[in-house]
């Protein structure tokens, strides 16, 4: 892999974003005077003026860059939506400046079109206007609905004392986006839809201050909210994914559903499968019964070995997210492996890894059954940093975070270490193909990478520091493309 020259880089960003800004100019002045948006409207509304930072530092290899646009602060998720009613798709981000919306009508260049600012979203005994922090965003393509995942360090909230809960916005006219409700849960840190979100899991982070904590637990599991009706959620008294470190209850960090309809909680202690719906064997009750949202059936999963064997703290068993490969990959068998974020953030050459892990042995409920006098863990088939990679910033804090597949290339956003492209075909190895990085420079915002998002052939990434950067993978896409790119909630 060759990086590119950096002065010719600069060259060709600062062109393209030219480019971008000149034609942003010229759709500006097609847009009906009229701001609400019709049905029969080629754009259906006007753009709002963004800031596009030019990354003329960027460090690169077989990637390259096509625009970034800020909106109203960095961000920790996105997520999209398609409206026939235009032809195209919108993008959704969140991060402490609140919720921001793009048409995507050009994909290369986002076009920023509405805003709730995170003023907007305050509530009765908020001290800030800092929402917090909305990862892993869910959305209802259905029913053109975003959901903000309202975490208690929020608006001038802590772990223990801050509410926490979800924010229900209708984006059906993605240019005047309207909050239906907040609705107060005794989770907040992620949410995912559940069965065609119908129900909401709400999960993590390591406490809270809306009531229905218990004090025995070490972090917040998993609670269930019934969003049939947006105006009426129901959050139901019961939380789920108890038990999960060796029978103890702790933090769960995030749901994501995989092809097969099986959703993977995702935390401390683990990754451990359930199925939502239809008939299913309980490998734990040794019983056929119907799984549902709010009883779900224990599938597989576990807590994988720590890439450290000695290690016994907190962040060598954190799991931060999760994707279940449905297919057969290599020697493996079809649905065996998984793959995994371990987030530790730390210092570049310790922090949180990519893993890769068997299932194998894992499917009779044994992570259900697990103590600490007779532990069950997972094999760990891999694990991968860019520490001592090409590409590789070698001081600032960095770790593995949120990632999403194609084919058989992960897109990972590693914070200082940026956004790495791998190719898994070979498990046992897995290759750096790619990398985009963007340290600090005069006129340039360092990057801070939290989600790389597959979309539709580019990749957007959700940057703490620089709100979205485009990217374009110039490298040879391994495996099969995937026509749905799975993950939070994939039956989307």
């Amino acid at each position: 892999m060759k990086a590119k020259s950096l002065a010719a880089g600069a060259v060709a960003l600062a062109t393209a974003v030219a480019l971008q800004l000149s034609g942003a100019a010229s759709a500006l002045a097609d847009e009906p005077s009229d701001p609400s948006p019709s049905s029969n409207s080629a754009h259906g509304g006007p753009v709002l003026d963004d800031v596009h930072n030019v990354p003329t530092t960027a460090v690169a290899g077989n990637v390259t860059f096509l625009d970034n646009v800020k909106g109203v602060s960095g961000y920790s998720g996105l997520n999209f939506i398609h409206y026939d009613k235009y032809g195209y798709d919108f993008m959704f981000a969140n991060g402490t400046g609140g919720l921001a919306v793009w048409s995507l009508k050009d994909p290369k260049h986002p076009a920023m079109v509405s805003k709730i600012t995170a003023a907007e979203l305050r509530q009765p005994g908020d001290t800030q206007d800092r929402f917090w922090e909305g990862e892993n965003m869910t959305v209802d393509p259905k029913r053109k609905l975003v959901f903000l995942s309202r975490d208690p360090r929020g608006f001038g909230g802590t772990v223990s004392t801050g509410q926490s809960g979800v924010y229900i916005v209708d984006v059906k006219n993605p240019w005047k986006p309207e909050t239906v409700v907040f609705q107060p849960i005794a989770a907040g840190h992620t949410a995912t839809c559940i069965n065609d979100c119908t129900y909401l899991w709400s999960v993590g982070p390591a406490n809270t201050g809306t009531p229905g904590q218990d004090p025995s637990w070490k972090g917040v599991p998993i609670r269930v909210t019934d969003i049939r009706d947006i105006k009426h959620p129901r959050t139901l008294d019961l939380a789920l994914d108890l038990g999960r470190v060796d029978g103890t209850t702790d933090y769960v960090h995030s749901v994501d559903v995989d092809k097969n309809g099986v959703a993977w909680a995702s935390g401390e202690g683990g990754v451990r499968g359930y199925w939502t719906k239809g008939r299913h064997y309980d490998p734990v009750q040794k019983r056929n019964r119907v799984a549902t949202a709010y009883d779900p059936v224990p599938y597989a999963g576990g807590t994988v070995v720590p890439t450290n064997p000695a290690g016994t703290a907190f962040f060598d068993f954190f799991d931060h997210n999760a994707y279940h490969n449905t297919e057969k990959l290599g020697s493996f068998d079809k649905g065996e492996l998984l793959y995994i974020t371990n987030e530790n953030i730390t210092t570049c050459s310790q922090a949180g890894e990519f893993k890769i892990a068997s299932l194998k042995g894992s499917y009779d409920g044994e992570s259900w059954r697990s103590t600490p006098e007779k532990p069950f863990r997972l094999d760990l088939i891999s694990h991968w940093s860019p520490w001592g990679k090409e590409g590789s910033a070698t001081t600032g804090s960095c770790s593995a975070h949120w990632f999403t597949v194609n084919g058989n290339i992960v897109a990972q956003a590693w914070y200082g270490q940026g956004t790495r492209f791998l190719d898994v075909s070979d498990p046992k190895n897995p290759t750096q193909v790619g990398y985009f990085r963007v340290p600090s420079g005069t006129g340039v915002t360092a990057g801070s990478a939290s989600a790389a998002y597959w979309h539709n052939g580019l990749v957007y990434v959700a940057d703490y520091n620089r709100g979205v950067d485009v990217l374009r993978f110039d490298g040879k896409l391994a495996g099969k493309p995937d026509k749905k790119i799975c993950w939070n909630s994939c039956d989307k």
